[in-house]
């Protein structure tokens, strides 16, 4: 166990070396994976615009020739209904006409009205691409900046993050997994005994409890007020020494 302890004791300093790496890139992780995600959405909006403006030149550019298949459709119906041989046929022709009527009539008002959509879409979608364009300058901004302080890391969280594989890798499942469990509360999950007090949240240590620290290391103590994992000050952490080991 004391070996277990002394391991726990340098993996929380090099967890702290850790956390102090990520807590350097704050929130930016998370501010571009934001403005990548309103970047996808104004993209979208944008698309849809320019659909609407490609529809739209496509159906005035076809008007011609599809109202006059309709005419000419019509004009084959009218025929067709002095041939009928009964009024039911005679209607349901009747209906087909009215219908491509109503068409052509819906066809005509929307090309008579393309003009002003058009315009409206537009400005639209000229407004929706200069959102675009500044959402994509304040993602490239902020990719930069994250680039920038992830690659100053980088050397380093490959460094400390090897270090605690190793380290990890060493320590009993159990221990590992309470350890886990208490940095949840506490990023620094064992911390030292400081002038018989926990150096986590600085409550005194019965002195019974010490001497059971001190002499029966066999077994994990942790502090009664906090839950943080407790070791002895003499239980030596020399960080130059774990880098070197690395």
């Amino acid at each position: 166990m004391e070996q277990q302890i002394n391991l726990l004791a340098q993996l929380t300093v090099v967890d702290g070396q850790l956390d102090e790496l990520h807590y350097e890139l704050g929130d930016l992780p998370q501010v571009v994976k934001k403005l990548e995600a309103i970047m996808r959405e104004k993209l979208a909006v944008a698309e849809v615009t320019q659909k609407l403006l490609h529809d739209l030149d496509h159906m005035r550019g076809t008007a011609h020739v599809t109202s006059q298949e309709s005419v000419d459709r019509e004009q084959k119906l009218s025929q067709q209904q002095f041939q009928v041989k009964n009024n039911r046929e005679f209607d349901a022709i009747t209906k087909e006409i009215e219908h491509l009527k109503i068409e052509r009539a819906e066809l005509e008002e929307r090309v008579r009205t393309s003009g002003v959509r058009d315009e409206n879409l537009r400005a639209t979608l000229a407004v929706q691409e200069q959102e675009l364009t500044e959402a994509r300058s304040q993602l490239a901004e902020k990719e930069k900046e994250l680039q920038e302080l992830s690659g100053d890391q980088n050397e380093e969280l490959r460094k400390f993050t090897g270090i605690r594989l190793r380290l990890s890798s060493h320590i009993n499942d159990t221990i590992e997994t309470e350890y886990e469990r208490i940095r949840t509360f506490h990023p620094n999950a064992a911390v030292p005994l400081r002038k018989n007090s926990c150096s986590g949240c600085y409550s005194a240590i019965p002195s019974q409890r010490i001497m059971e620290m001190k002499y029966r290391r066999d077994k994990m103590y942790t502090c009664e007020n906090c839950g943080r994992i407790l070791f002895t000050e003499d239980v030596s952490i020399d960080l130059e020494k774990i880098l070197a080991e690395a």
